[in-house]
Formats: C-alpha cells, structure tokens, sequence
C-alpha cells in the first residue's frame, strides 16, 4: 500500500514538473523538453511518409530545380480545393525545403502589405502577385474522399514536358485528420447564403507558372 501511495505521489509531482501549460504570469518551471520539442501533427508524419516516396520514386528532379507545389485538388472536382488540400500543400513546402529542395512560393508578393487587421506578405489575389514565375516542376495531386477517410495521390510533373518525374500515394484515416470530413466540402456565398457544395466556379484570372 505505501508503495502504491509513492508511485501516485511521483505520477502527480512528475505531472506538475512536466505540465505544458503555461500561464505567462509567473516563471516557467516546468521542464525543458516541452518547449525544446515541438510537438507534431499526425499530418507532418502522413505527408513525411509521403515526401520519402516522391524521394525514392524521383527519376529526374534535382535539389536545384525550381519547383512550385500547388492546392491539392477534389478528384471528382479538379477545379476545387479545400482546407484539407492546401494544408496538404503547405505541408510538403516545408517537407521539401528541409530536405534541401529549391522550393518557389508564388503566392508572395514581394512585398508587406501593412493594414489594421496585421501585416501581410502572402496573397491569393492574382492582382497582387508576379504574373509569371520561372518553375521547371510542379508538386500537385488529388484527394478521393471515403468513408473511413480520404486517399491522397501526390506527383511532381515537369513543367514542359508534362512528365511525371516522381509520384506517391497514402491514405489519411478520418479520425487523424483534425476536422470533421465533413467540412472537407468547399462553401461559397450565393445571395448572402453560404452553401455548402461541389459546385464552384473557376476563376479565369489566373498567375502562370511558366516553365
């Protein structure tokens, strides 16, 4: 029973020292790792896994090649996308420049634009960005939703000849996404009514990615 009583008492002390969860009023004690140690998303190991098949499977893209990746899209919608796509995309950013690629960011302006609501240096207003950027590859793929989660294929495509050069495949299970699947549908706003659909229309106005 006593042994008991000191291995609760370590749990709860070992509880307190180790706790994350920091208030900001008095000094930090807890320990170091919690902060020392970013913590991680089962989405960083799902595009991970990901980005070592585009690696293995790559035939032709070098770590000087510049290459732009773009919103995954809606298999049955290839004009649309979600915020499970472009998480996706922001993903493999990240994935790919650590591993030393040369990654093109198209949706920079090249400037701050500094307003009330904070300061900005991204845009997905066409008007505001290069209109041609010079990329010899293309990271993009879809994404099939079903019922236990959602099927994601990734490529990366040569920007003339349209050759796939590397490719990848993984399945993300619904319960490690984040989100209800649910909201994976895209809305819009029709008379002032947001309406949840497959339905959108594409913008003509477009930032050419020129090879």
């Amino acid at each position: 029973m006593r042994a008991l009583v000191v291995i609760l008492l370590s749990m709860v002390m070992s509880a307190c020292a180790y706790s994350p969860i920091y208030n900001g009023k008095e000094p930090y004690n807890g320990s170091p790792f919690m902060l020392a140690d970013t913590p991680r998303h089962t989405m960083d190991y799902f595009i991970e896994s990901l980005t070592e098949q585009l690696v293995t499977s790559n035939t032709t893209l070098s770590a000087r090649s510049p290459i732009a990746i773009t919103s995954f899209v809606d298999l049955q919608q290839m004009d649309q996308t979600n915020w499970l796509g472009n998480s996706v995309t922001e993903s493999f950013i990240f994935q790919l420049q650590r591993r030393g690629f040369k990654v093109i960011d198209y949706k920079t302006t090249g400037n701050i634009r500094v307003t009330q609501q904070g300061d900005f240096a991204f845009s997905r207003d066409w008007k505001e960005l290069v209109q041609e950027q010079q990329v010899d590859y293309v990271l993009t793929g879809t994404m099939l939703r079903q019922d236990g989660g959602v099927l994601i294929n990734a490529r990366v495509i040569g920007m003339q000849t349209r050759v796939v050069v590397a490719s990848a495949q993984g399945f993300l299970p619904a319960d490690r996404i984040g989100r209800d699947l649910d909201t994976l549908n895209t809305m819009r706003m029709e008379d002032g009514v947001i309406i949840r659909s497959d339905v959108q229309k594409a913008e003509r106005n477009t930032i050419i990615l020129r090879p």
